[in-house]
């Protein structure tokens, strides 16, 4: 017989999720605005490339090698720089 209440028991007490650190590929601003990527290995769900924008979480995709990850990660980059340059004055 089994001494642990079952998972939906309403006063089950569980640990707090920990959360896995990234690996930092790179980070840059734009402006006042600081970029942060980041990899995550999900194991057998892929590496996932992570783009934080002043600490908050913008978008995602997942790749099934490391290079993809980062390949595509440095053209986001990339785009994400021109989009500062780009001159929007009414003269």
């Amino acid at each position: 017989m089994m001494s642990d209440s079952p998972f939906y028991a309403p006063n089950r007490a569980t640990a707090p999720r920990q959360p896995t650190p990234g690996e930092r590929l790179f980070e840059f601003l734009r402006g006042h605005d600081r970029f942060l990527c980041e990899l995550r290995d999900h194991g057998a769900y892929r590496i996932e490339a992570q783009f934080w924008q002043n600490e908050e979480f913008v978008y995602s995709r997942r790749f099934e090698t490391r290079a993809l990850a980062v390949q595509w990660a440095e053209e986001e980059r990339k785009a994400i720089a021109a989009e500062g340059t780009t001159d929007d004055r009414q003269d």
